[in-house]
């Protein structure tokens, strides 16, 4: 076999798994949306700049293995790739992606979930604070009412004991 021949044959595989990873990598985007809802502008943005990404390894790739020129071989061989790793890997690649991303979305979740609730347990033993202060007000202008009242009855006392 020539050494030309050679050459496209490991281009060929090296395109297949081109193929294999840019799907992955799409997997794992798909996994992360299934675990952390998105807004769908927000998915339009990551999709682009997916796309922009693997345009651009592709680019890359074919520039450095093969000069920049362009073969129907590698195409296919990309295309190849992502049809066998769809079918293969695909299905068990986005289950594990999910269940390693649950973890860390988990302990967000807890982590939140524990200050929400020391922050309405200081909420509630603030506003407890602020009822007896309150409470405390009302009892001090009650005593000073009932003060002036009583000071009020006792002048009213001693001007009916003059009469």
């Amino acid at each position: 076999m020539s050494s030309y021949i050679h050459h496209e044959l490991i281009l060929f595989f090296q395109s297949v798994t081109m193929g294999v990873v840019l799907l992955l990598c799409y997997s794992f985007l798909i996994a992360f949306r299934r675990v952390i809802p998105h807004h769908p502008g927000a998915i339009a943005a990551e999709d682009i700049i997916y796309w922009i990404f693997a345009g651009l390894v592709v680019f890359v790739r074919i520039y450095a293995t093969n000069q920049g020129i362009l073969r129907s071989f590698v195409f296919l061989g990309l295309l190849l790739g992502a049809i066998l790793g769809n079918a293969a890997l695909r299905p068990l690649f986005v289950e594990i992606c999910e269940r390693i991303l649950e973890v860390p979305v988990w302990f967000v979740k807890k982590i939140i979930k524990v200050l929400l609730f020391l922050g309405k347990r200081c909420k509630i033993s603030m506003s407890n604070s602020a009822k007896k202060r309150e409470v405390r007000r009302n009892q001090k202008t009650q005593m000073k009412r009932g003060r002036q009242f009583g000071e009020i009855r006792k002048k009213e006392q001693r001007k009916e004991n003059r009469i």
